[in-house]
């Protein structure tokens, strides 16, 4: 067991208020969550949280040992990663989709250079989520997703979703008036999944509107996505980030602007065995440092 994952895991699920959400906010399936906490009852030899069908809850032990787990976890961050620039070298190869590449690392290079002039970094910007291992790469910049239970997610920070379509596209076909208006329209979707397919709201009163979309283009670039809703050949939904210059143009348009739609996150992934590399843990530390706790 890590025992340091599950304590996270565990701080998460107190946060989050139950485990499946904890599970969606750090992008893992809901058995590697139910496990860690389990092997982490386990070792502790006590109960920390009340499950039920209808609600969970912490238990008093669980409550003395969340405050104790957030300080273990903030002294390990606090450690320093051996910052003698001279004995950290190395190459490390990282992946991250075209757009936040570019956006979000591209500009941090130069300073890591200064900092970690024995480093060399391969960096590939691809929107084909190639398997970490099976390609080499060390490092991977991500949004929320599932992931392997074998690989550590460093959270970095919280994006927004927006629905947008092209000014063309709404003259011809009109502006839906609520989410379940979706399915009368032409949809890009990012991705082949069926998830992918879903878009998820709160209305007004915040409650959760589920709508199942489709359309004629599904791609798995969001770069693409965003260049085909400016053709007009579809409403999209994607990060604000990715659209906020389109939609200050009047190249695209906000719809549906009433209802909010879940956010995402960021984070820096990376697997277990990287722990033990110095190149690795000054590219982790140094983009953690870089993008941790902004607003995209």
């Amino acid at each position: 067991m890590d025992k340091l994952k599950a304590m996270a895991i565990f701080v998460e699920i107190a946060e989050q208020g139950s485990m499946s959400a904890a599970a969606r906010k750090l992008g893992v399936v809901n058995s590697v969550v139910s496990k860690n906490l389990t092997e982490l009852e386990t070792w502790l030899g006590r109960k920390l949280v009340y499950r039920s069908t209808r609600n969970m809850r912490l238990t008093q032990d669980g409550h003395k040992q969340l405050e104790h787990f957030r300080d273990i976890l903030d002294r390990v961050n606090a450690l320093d990663v051996h910052t003698d620039e001279e004995t950290v070298q190395g190459e490390v190869k990282i992946t991250a989709p075209i757009y936040l590449g570019h956006q979000l690392l591209v500009s941090h290079i130069p300073e890591f250079h200064r900092q970690y002039p024995l480093v060399k970094l391969h960096l590939e910007l691809s929107d084909d989520f190639e398997n970490m291992i099976n390609e080499g790469f060390d490092v991977a910049l991500r949004a929320s997703q599932m992931l392997d239970s074998s690989f550590i997610s460093r959270r970095l920070s919280d994006a927004s979703l927006v629905v947008v379509a092209s000014p063309d596209y709404i003259s011809q076909y009109g502006v839906p008036s609520s989410p379940k208006a979706l399915v009368k329209h032409q949809c890009l979707v990012e991705g082949a999944l069926d998830s992918q397919r879903r878009w998820r709201f709160k209305n007004s009163r915040n409650e959760q509107v589920s709508v199942a979309v489709d359309g004629a283009v599904s791609t798995n670039s969001g770069t693409s996505i965003k260049q085909l809703c400016e053709a007009g050949l579809g409403i999209a939904q994607l990060p604000s980030f990715l659209v906020e210059e389109s939609i200050a143009s009047g190249k695209l348009v906000e719809v549906l602007p009433d209802y909010a739609l879940s956010n995402f996150y960021l984070h820096l992934l990376y697997h277990q065995k990287g722990t033990r590399n110095l190149a690795v843990k000054a590219v982790v530390e140094y983009f953690v440092a870089k993008l941790s706790g902004k607003k995209y």
